[in-house]
């Protein structure tokens, strides 16, 4: 994969802070970063997926629509993690039960949202381009998290 730009990496860094503080940050300032790092992330799939002008007239579409709904996926992430960032202190066991049913509960709606959209990509791209498509997806979905859990401390 090519270079990631300096701006995404900043981005990612900005916004596993933010996670960590979404409760101490305004709402509008990390709709910005979630957008800017959105912004990069389609950037670098294009730089990194070799398209003609069909397959990406065919594929962009599907790609806007699947990040729009992998973001809802990332709301209830970042509202969690808000949650937990609140409360890190004064974790109760019943509080930490509830957010870690949460947590297996986006991990499933991921994984569905990810089978149905496999059957999208495939219609519209080649099998080897939509691998290659999941490689990157899953080299930026992997930077950001860790990026994010770095600032995350451990339950007490």
């Amino acid at each position: 994969m090519k270079k990631y730009p300096s701006v995404l990496v900043a981005a990612v860094l900005v916004c596993a802070s933010a996670a960590v503080v979404l409760a101490q940050s305004a709402q509008s300032e990390i709709a910005v970063t979630r957008a800017q790092i959105q912004a990069d992330r389609q950037k670098i799939v294009a730089d990194n997926l070799p398209l003609s002008e069909a397959q990406a007239t065919a594929f962009w579409p599907v790609y806007r629509e699947y990040r729009g709904e992998v973001a809802k996926l990332g709301d209830r992430m970042v509202a969690m993690v808000s949650d937990y960032a609140l409360r890190s202190d004064t974790l109760t066991d019943d509080q930490a039960y509830k957010m870690t049913t949460e947590y297996m509960s986006i991990q499933k709606d991921t994984v569905k949202l990810r089978e149905k959209y496999l059957a999208k990509f495939n219609a519209v791209l080649t099998p080897k381009l939509v691998m290659r498509f999941l490689q990157i997806e899953n080299k930026l979905d992997t930077i950001l998290m860790v990026a994010a859990v770095d600032g995350i401390p451990l339950v007490k």
